[in-house]
């Protein structure tokens, strides 16, 4: 399940994973994150898993899309993890 996080100026919406275990990440913990905006042909998408930034894919996007878009990633990481904490405790 995805839980919205932000949307920014041109409909680029921002939304994120619960929590998952990794033991294969740094601090045992991943979540995706997932950005989408409208085009006239139906979405542009791309998802990252966090914490290394990694793109698990990326449709549509240019080069400068995305690197704006690990740049929001990257000024928001902590305010995302700390969204997707609070997000757990009330399913829990």
């Amino acid at each position: 399940m995805l839980y919205p996080y932000a949307e920014f100026p041109g409909e680029l919406s921002i939304t994120y994973s619960q929590i998952m275990v990794d033991d294969n990440v740094k601090g045992g913990k991943k979540l995706l994150v997932h950005f989408e905006q409208p085009t006239d042909y139906g979405f542009k998408e791309a998802r990252y898993e966090l914490p290394d930034y990694k793109e698990i894919y990326n449709y549509d996007f240019t080069p400068s899309e995305t690197r704006n878009n690990l740049d929001i990633l990257k000024r928001n990481e902590s305010l995302i993890w700390k969204c997707a904490e609070e997000e757990k405790i009330m399913i829990d």
